[in-house]
């Protein structure tokens, strides 16, 4: 019996997948290193489009199987995983390692976001300059602004009220009263200015580092009972966000507090299991997209306009 297969759109570059996507770069490592060494069900193909048009909540990665399209890491693992035979016999074993994966998805994954979207050093050094490789213009420059205030909005559940541009933009601004004065009170105006800014982000930077040793001693705990020697994929996708966190500019303060709050030996086996998963040899095929596929101006005004028909 032929195998049906499946296009999984992923955000990617040179035929990688990209760090401002910790879902791809899982589900990358869930298919070239684990998946790919069970009864699969499907012939399965890999696609860097960077098109989010492509999928119906405009999210990727994004698994297309004739017109059936699935969306994000949870989803897809799921529908390739419902026809392979479990080996967990304890139902409630199998809720726990659910319930762990869906915790991983959003908790950890929205600190994640703070990392590449509102870290004021990675979002400028690396998040919106790498959205100019992976995007066409002018879909580069709204974009990252997009995912910055979509980040926002996810972060103050964990880390209170954030400032939006508007506001940050306002605080900077330059009152009418100080434009007459001399150009030392200006500089001293601008430089209390900065300060406070850069306390402010020490501060949101501080809690972020708190939340998540936080969220990751309880991940750790859920899966010690989990009950599972295997590789499941909570753990890939708790990889994923933690490898990309220690890849942004601003990795080395993340690395001294994970290792200082979760221990030392922990944190050397974790490096060395993202060592193991950035290193998978590629088995799923890769494909450039087509014309169809790629996320340039033309498709993205024809498919803004087929949404609506």
């Amino acid at each position: 019996m032929a195998l049906e297969r499946c296009t999984i759109h992923m955000w990617g570059l040179e035929e990688k997948p990209s760090l401002i996507s910790p879902e791809s770069i899982g589900l990358y490592w869930f298919l070239n290193g684990y998946y790919s060494k069970l009864q699969v069900a499907h012939e399965i193909e890999f696609v860097f489009s960077n098109n989010t048009d492509l999928s119906p909540n405009e999210e990727l990665p994004l698994l297309v199987l004739g017109d059936n399209k699935i969306s994000g890491f949870v989803n897809i693992v799921d529908y390739l995983m419902q026809d392979l035979t479990s080996e967990i016999d304890d139902k409630g074993t199998a809720l726990l390692q659910s319930s762990l994966l869906q915790y991983t998805s959003s908790d950890l994954t929205v600190l994640t976001n703070y990392q590449l979207y509102l870290n004021k050093e990675n979002y400028e050094t690396f998040t919106r300059r790498h959205f100019c490789r992976l995007l066409y213009w002018p879909m580069w420059y709204n974009t990252p602004l997009h995912y910055r205030a979509v980040a926002r909005e996810r972060c103050e559940d964990l880390l209170g009220y954030l400032p939006s541009e508007e506001e940050e933009a306002l605080s900077g601004s330059t009152e009418p009263s100080e434009l007459a004065q001399s150009k030392t009170f200006k500089v001293t105006q601008q430089n209390k200015r900065k300060g406070k800014e850069e306390l402010q982000n020490a501060k949101f930077n501080m809690q972020y580092l708190n939340k998540l040793s936080e969220h990751l001693k309880v991940w750790i705990q859920v899966r010690e009972r989990a009950m599972s020697e295997k590789v499941i994929p909570a753990d890939l996708l708790m990889w994923a966000n933690i490898y990309v966190q220690l890849q942004l500019p601003d990795k080395d303060k993340v690395a001294t507090h994970l290792s200082q709050t979760l221990g030392s030996d922990f944190f050397a086996t974790l490096q060395k299991q993202l060592d193991l998963c950035s290193h998978f040899e590629p088995i799923i095929p890769f494909r450039e997209p087509t014309f169809q596929e790629q996320g340039n101006a033309i498709m993205s005004i024809y498919n803004k306009g087929a949404k609506y028909l």
